[in-house]
C-alpha cells in the first residue's frame, strides 16, 4: 500500500474527526478522495430518499452539483442499493451508466464507493478523463475514507442536536430564573395589598383581578417550560454516553 496515499487518508481522517458542519466534511472527502486515487475529479452524493443528490464536487470540469438523479438510474444509486463499490473501466460499455448524463463530462472511467456499507446513506466517486482502472489498493482506501465519513456525518448530528438541546436547556432556564420571579414578586406585593382584617373591602376586589391575572401569567410560563422540557430528548443524552 502507497505509503504516500496512507498518509493522505490519516491526514483526512484526523480533519473529519474535528469536522463541526457538512461543509467542511464535503471539503475534506471530495479533496481526499482525489488524492488517494489520482482521480480528474471527485463527487459527494448523498441519498434523498428515493434521489441520489450530488451536494458537491472536485472535479477539472463541471459535473452533476446540485442535481439529483433517482437511485436506480445512477451508479451511485447502484452502489448504494447493492451495497458495494464500483469500478467501471469504459463508461460507455456499461449498462448501469446514463450515457446521457455523463456524454457532455470529461467522464471517462469511474469508481464509487458506498458511504457506509452496510446501510449506505451516500457515495463517494472518483472520476478519469482517460481510461483508468484503480487498482485494490486505492479502492480499499477509498473506503475507508467513506466509512470514515459515514461516522463524521453522524458526529455531525449529534453535535448540532446537542446544540439545539443546548439552546432549549438555556431558554428553560432563563424563563425559570428571570420570566417566572416577575410575576411572583408581583404576587408578593398584591398579598401585601390585600386587606385580611376587612375582606369586604373595596380594593380586595382589584387585588384579586391581578392575582388571577398574575396567576394566569404564572400557568403560562410553567406550561411553556413543561412543553420545552418534552422535547428534550434525554434517552439520547443517556445512550450515547454508554
Amino acid at each position: 500500500m502507497d505509503l504516500e496515499k496512507l498518509l493522505i487518508l490519516v491526514d483526512a481522517v484526523q480533519k473529519l474527526s474535528l469536522a463541526r458542519d457538512m461543509e467542511t466534511i464535503t471539503g475534506i472527502v471530495r479533496t481526499a478522495a482525489r488524492n488517494l486515487t489520482g482521480a480528474d475529479g471527485a463527487t459527494f452524493v448523498l441519498k434523498d430518499v428515493d434521489m441520489c443528490y450530488y451536494i458537491e464536487e472536485n472535479a477539472i470540469e463541471p459535473l452533476w452539483k446540485g442535481q439529483k438523479f433517482p437511485m436506480n438510474a445512477c451508479i451511485s444509486g447502484w452502489t448504494m442499493i447493492n451495497k458495494q463499490w464500483a469500478i467501471i473501466d469504459d463508461i460507455y460499455q456499461d449498462s448501469r451508466i446514463p450515457i446521457e448524463a455523463y456524454r457532455p463530462t470529461f467522464v471517462k472511467s469511474l469508481a464509487m464507493v458506498p458511504i457506509r456499507t452496510l446501510d449506505p446513506i451516500g457515495a463517494i466517486g472518483n472520476y478519469w478523463a482517460n481510461n483508468y482502472r484503480p487498482n485494490e489498493g486505492e479502492m480499499i482506501m477509498l473506503q475507508a475514507l467513506a466509512d470514515i465519513t459515514s461516522v463524521s456525518i453522524e458526529n455531525v448530528h449529534a453535535y448540532n442536536e446537542l446544540k439545539q438541546q443546548n439552546k432549549m436547556l438555556y431558554d428553560i432556564a432563563f424563563l425559570q430564573s428571570h420570566q417566572v420571579r416577575v410575576p411572583v414578586a408581583q404576587i408578593q406585593g398584591l398579598y401585601s395589598l390585600f386587606h385580611f382584617d376587612q375582606i369586604d373591602h373595596p380594593d380586595n376586589i382589584t387585588v384579586l383581578q391581578h392575582l388571577k391575572t398574575t396567576a394566569d401569567t404564572v400557568d403560562k410560563i410553567v406550561r411553556d417550560i413543561t412543553d420545552m422540557t418534552s422535547k428534550i430528548n434525554l434517552n439520547k443524552f443517556e445512550n450515547n454516553n454508554k
